[in-house]
C-alpha cells in the first residue's frame, strides 16, 4: 500500500481485477466497491450494483481509465500486479493483454497519491493470506477468517486422501495454443494440480507461463489433460475430438486413455475464493476416488 498512510475500514474501494472484486464481496466488503473492470462479472451481486449504478466499470482489466478511477475518489484501490513471463515477440504484437500498462496504470494512481494495495498469489495458500488481508484492511476481518476457515475445511476434505498417493499421473494444462502456453509451480494453476495430485509437466519450467510447442508437450506424454472453457464462448481449443486430432498427439498417454477434461475458465484462472470449486473438480479429474 502507498507508503505513510494508514487506512482502516475505507468507504469507497476500487477494484481492477476479477480475483479481487470476488474477495471484496465474499468477504462482506461489496458494498463499498464502487468501481470495478469489465471483466468484473460476479457474483451476481455486484450485478446488481452495477445495473442500479452504485457500481460503474472504469474500463477494462488490461487498460483501466485512471479519469474514470480518479472520479469515483476511491480511498482504497485494489489491484493484482501479476508479472507476465511469457517475453516474446508474440507479446509485442499480438497479446491484447498489455500486462505491462495494467502495472503503469497502478503505479501512476500511487503517484497520484492513491491508497493502492497490490495482490499477486502464487499460489492456494497465498489467495487464502489475501482474504485475510482484505478482509483486515476493510474492516471485515470477522467474516474473512470465518471465509478462510471454511475454504480451509474444504481443501483439507478434498485432498485428505490423495497425500497418501505415491504416484502421481502427469498433467497438461492449457492456458493458450497459439502460441501454445502452459504453467510451472509457482502459478496458483501449478500448485492446484499439485494439490490435486497431479504432476505437472511444467512444474520444472523456469518461467511461470512457459511458452511450449506441440512436440514438446508429446515429449512429455501427459497423462491427463485441461482445458479451460468459457460458458456460452467458444473453446479456443475447439472440442476433444480436434485436440485428439493434433497432429502426433495420437500417442499422448492422456488421448490414447480419453482423458481430457474442461473446466470453467473462471473458477480456475481467478486467484480467488472460487479456486477451492477448482480443486475439487481437479481432484475428481486427477484422483477420483
Amino acid at each position: 500500500m502507498t507508503k505513510n498512510q494508514s487506512l482502516v475500514n475505507p468507504k469507497r474501494i476500487v477494484s481492477l481485477s476479477p480475483s479481487n472484486t470476488e474477495m471484496l464481496f465474499a468477504v462482506g466488503a461489496g458494498s463499498k466497491v464502487v468501481g470495478v473492470t469489465d471483466h468484473c462479472d460476479y457474483p451476481d451481486e455486484l450485478h446488481q450494483k452495477l445495473k442500479k449504478r452504485q457500481t460503474v466499470s472504469v474500463g477494462g482489466y488490461w487498460n483501466p481509465s485512471v479519469d474514470a478511477i480518479k472520479s469515483l475518489k476511491p480511498d482504497l484501490i485494489v489491484v493484482s500486479s501479476h508479472q507476465c513471463t511469457v517475453k516474446t515477440n508474440h507479446c509485442k504484437t499480438n497479446c491484447i493483454r498489455k500486462c505491462e500498462q495494467t502495472n503503469k496504470t497502478a503505479k501512476k494512481l500511487e503517484s497520484l497519491g492513491f491508497n493502492v494495495l497490490f495482490l499477486s498469489p502464487h499460489s492456494l495458500a497465498d489467495v487464502l493470506d489475501q482474504i485475510l488481508l482484505i478482509g483486515k484492511v476493510t474492516g471485515n476481518a470477522r467474516a474473512a477468517e470465518a471465509l478462510a476457515l471454511d475454504l480451509k475445511k474444504r481443501i483439507n476434505a478434498v485432498t485428505f486422501n490423495i497425500k497418501k498417493v505415491s504416484k502421481k499421473p502427469k498433467v497438461y494444462f492449457e492456458v493458450w495454443n497459439n502460441p501454445y502456453i502452459s504453467v510451472n509451480s509457482k502459478t496458483w494453476i501449478g500448485n492446484l494440480i499439485d494439490l490435486a495430485g497431479g504432476k505437472n509437466i511444467y512444474a520444472d519450467s523456469v518461467t511461470e507461463w512457459p511458452l511450449t510447442s506441440p512436440k514438446e508437450i508429446i515429449k512429455r506424454n501427459p497423462d491427463i489433460m485441461v482445458f479451460p472453457v468459457i460458458p456460452g464462448v467458444p473453446r479456443f481449443w475447439r472440442s476433444f475430438e480436434a485436440i485428439k486430432k493434433r497432429q502426433g498427439w495420437q500417442k499422448v498417454n492422456g488421448i490414447q486413455n480419453d482423458r481430457l477434461y474442461e473446466i470453467p475458465r473462471d473458477f480456475i484462472s481467478r486467484p480467488g475464493p472460487r479456486l477451492i470449486d477448482a480443486l475439487e473438480l481437479l481432484v475428481s479429474m486427477i484422483s477420483p476416488q
